[in-house]
């Protein structure tokens, strides 16, 4: 079955939308006040009502920033993580405690992230809430697009393996940006539970990893940076936020 890939974001955050036979899957939106351009992008290829899925990977602001007037505007089904929906209510970006940042770039940029709004979202009757990686809603349709939970740089992140092409979609569970060299995530809520979604990633034996931060890479660099974190230096968030 072939799916297209369409990538309708720009350097910062990548957007990306799958044409499928069942409409257009939409993998994350970006920061707020970005719908405008993201539709007549989208467009360029096909109507906004043609969109009939948003997934989401996680509740971070630069994932959700205008996900719900997306939802509204485009009709579309809204997928999730039932843990991502206490957080998608409460409208900001959680902090958990244990939560810390991998660089000190990242530490530096702390306030911003911790106080950044989201509008809230509550998930109405037609959302996708997804349990565990037995709930397949995509599988379920006939769509060969499996839903992994990669839980560590949020609790609620989860990312999308095409089977046919081993394309995946991770989110920010691991990134590519000049903050992130190592392909690490900047922020990072649970640092054994990522690690363990990084061997999880591998294990699926995908053919590349699609970051929402960053351009695409091989697998082959999670091998050769799973261990960059081991013994460095990892600032905790409620210590760099009393600075």
């Amino acid at each position: 079955m072939k799916i297209k890939i369409r990538e309708i974001g720009n350097p910062l955050v990548r957007s990306y939308v799958l044409e499928t036979p069942l409409g257009w899957i939409a993998v994350d939106t970006g920061y707020a006040g970005g719908l405008k351009q993201y539709a007549r992008r989208f467009c360029g290829f096909a109507p906004l009502r043609e969109l009939k899925f948003a997934f989401l990977t996680h509740a971070h602001d630069d994932h959700t920033g205008f996900l719900g007037e997306l939802l509204q505007t485009a009709g579309a089904r809204l997928v999730c993580s039932e843990k991502s929906v206490p957080r998608l209510a409460a409208g900001i970006n959680a902090m958990p405690p244990g939560t810390v940042y991998l660089t000190r770039t990242a530490a530096l940029l702390s306030g911003a992230i911790r106080h950044r709004a989201l509008s809230p979202i509550i998930p109405n009757e037609s959302a996708i809430i997804v349990r565990n990686e037995d709930d397949q809603p995509f599988l379920a349709l006939g769509l060969p697009i499996r839903i992994l939970f990669l839980p560590g740089h949020t609790a609620d992140s989860i990312a999308l393996l095409l089977e046919e092409t081993g394309d995946l979609f991770c989110g920010d569970a691991a990134g590519n940006s000049f903050l992130a060299p190592a392909r690490q995530s900047i922020l990072v809520e649970d640092f054994a539970e990522y690690q363990r979604s990084w061997d999880r990633m591998l294990a699926v034996n995908p053919s590349r990893i699609l970051p929402t931060h960053g351009n695409p890479f091989p697998p082959e660099d999670l091998v050769r940076y799973r261990h960059f974190m081991d013994g460095r230096k990892r600032i905790p968030a409620k210590e760099s936020n009393s600075r």
